[in-house]
């Protein structure tokens, strides 16, 4: 389970997160929505421990959330983080090492999962010569190979066509189906009313509803 209990992050004169507080369990898709500034980015970099919290508490599998972690959790970031210029196997490999895989288990999984996502035939192109669904994809896939327990998604679907959407969204439902703790922030409301469980809603750094 992960728990945010009165999570509150100030920088300088202004309050991103405003005691927000959620749980979310094993096997649900819990949606975190709002306007752009609301707060969810910060939020989600606070469960991520890449900032610490003003005030509050994230505990992890009955655990206060550390770098000790850092493994058993996958995330999609809004933004590509990828190499353009380097081929699509190796921004694979290299993020999967990241991960403490081995370099011949990397080139497997990454293999696995470009057959699975059908897309093998890019294996040795660079990422630019990529569409933008397809390195989508590439992103997608260095966020779950390693097979986390929690995983962060953030505006999973940009860039999909509606055939890719719908694949993308049954993977996330095969992996609610095996129990990952899964937290999804979009702006598309119809997705998340589809998918999530659980919705909560913030604005200007608070709780609207959920």
């Amino acid at each position: 389970m992960l728990l945010v209990k009165n999570l509150t992050k100030k920088f300088k004169n202004s309050v991103a997160v405003n005691n927000l507080s959620f749980n979310v369990v094993p096997g649900k898709i819990f949606g975190l929505l709002g306007p752009n500034g609301a707060g969810k980015t910060t939020t989600i970099r606070t469960v991520l421990n890449i900032i610490k919290p003003t005030s509050g508490t994230i505990i992890f599998n009955g655990k206060p959330i550390t770098n000790q972690f850092f493994n058993q959790i996958g995330y999609l970031p809004e933004e590509r983080g990828l190499y353009r210029r380097s081929k699509v196997i190796d921004v694979l490999k290299y993020f999967a090492e990241l991960k403490n895989l081995s370099s011949t288990k990397a080139i497997k999984t990454a293999d696995n999962w470009l057959k699975r996502l059908k897309i093998e035939h890019y294996r040795n192109k660079r990422i630019e010569e990529l569409s933008k669904g397809n390195q989508q994809k590439i992103q997608f896939i260095t966020a779950v190979f390693h097979d986390p327990d929690l995983l962060i998604l953030d505006e999973p679907f940009t860039g999909f066509d509606p055939i890719n959407q719908q694949e993308i969204k049954e993977l996330i439902l095969s992996f609610v189906s095996s129990g990952k703790i899964i937290i999804l922030s979009t702006h598309q409301m119809d997705t998340a009313e589809k998918l999530c469980d659980e919705i909560l809603l913030m604005n200007n750094g608070k709780e609207v509803t959920s």
